[in-house]
């Protein structure tokens, strides 16, 4: 025991020697390595503006100064290691670099996939910051970009990440890159009434809403879709620009539906519901009995 803790005592005054000896030069390649930390994300915000005046997706604005940030971080590294007598191991870590690249991809696959993923996200750009996505039947806004992973807020307010290579994968649906969506909504009409005269009525009712779009391609319309039991079931179609809508969309397809039930009933139509006959059977014979439920 004795002599193991005196070869730690000499070991320990070797190494101590070594860095006063050392020190100025340590000293200088810490000052050297906080400075181009500093410039990295000095550059990293500069770039970033720069961009952000000639591009409009701030996830790939955002992606690049990140790499920016990290190649000149790795500069000062390899800088700080040169100053404080490791050059040889700066060079053997830059010769290195190709084989370790290939063994930290092996080991650490789902990284290394994720991280190019993301890259390959940031240039093709299927999505932006605020788009409303779905992917793997999780479906959100888009809040950030990550190297490993994406960040999105679904609207009952969980904060999923997912990992980027699932969204290269995976098909991936945007609800809003060109801000349009299409609704609808089904409504029952008796079938005494008349059916030209209500789908007129609907389409007027749609033309005074001035939320939904009305170009010549994206005129609101309506549909037969089926002959149900009771009622003859009309689908209703319309667009909505969710770009141009600050309001929310499910607020203004409640509002639309309102507005045309109140429409059909002011005019005297009505909306019937389902009817089911029961049959009550009373000494062999059948008593029809109808009973009317709601939709």
């Amino acid at each position: 025991m004795d002599n193991i803790t005196t070869q730690l005592v000499e070991s320990f005054e070797r190494f101590l020697d070594i860095v006063i000896r050392n020190a100025p030069a340590i000293f200088i390649g810490i000052i050297l390595l906080v400075i181009f930390l500093f410039v990295a994300s000095g550059l990293r915000s500069l770039t970033q503006k720069r961009l952000t005046r000639r591009i409009e997706d701030k996830l790939l604005v955002n992606f690049i100064g990140r790499m920016v940030f990290l190649f000149v971080s790795a500069f000062g590294v390899v800088i700080f290691l040169n100053q404080i007598g490791l050059g040889k191991a700066a060079s053997g870590l830059l010769a290195g670099a190709g084989v370790s690249a290939i063994v930290i991809g092996f080991a650490f696959k789902d990284i290394g996939e994720n991280f190019l993923a993301g890259f390959f996200l940031a240039f093709s750009r299927p999505f932006s910051i605020g788009d409303t996505i779905e992917v793997l039947e999780l479906k959100g806004v888009v809040k950030a970009l990550n190297f490993r992973n994406t960040h999105i807020r679904t609207f009952d307010g969980k904060d999923i990440f997912l990992p980027n290579s699932s969204l290269i994968k995976s098909p991936l649906i945007n609800y809003t890159r060109d801000g349009l969506l299409r609704y609808d909504f089904l409504i029952g009409i008796d079938y005494g009434d008349d059916i030209a005269a209500v789908g007129k009525l609907i389409i007027d009712t749609l033309s005074a809403e001035r939320r939904i779009e009305h170009s010549p391609d994206l005129k609101p319309f309506i549909l037969i879709e089926e002959f149900g039991t009771s009622t003859v079931n009309i689908r209703t179609y319309y667009w909505v620009n969710s770009q141009r809508y600050e309001g929310s969309v499910a607020v203004l397809q409640n509002d639309v539906m309102n507005g045309i039930v109140s429409s059909l009933m002011k005019q005297g139509y009505s909306l019937p519901a389902d009817i089911v006959e029961l049959k009550i059977y009373q000494e062999g014979k059948p008593i029809p009995l109808n009973i009317t439920s709601s939709k």
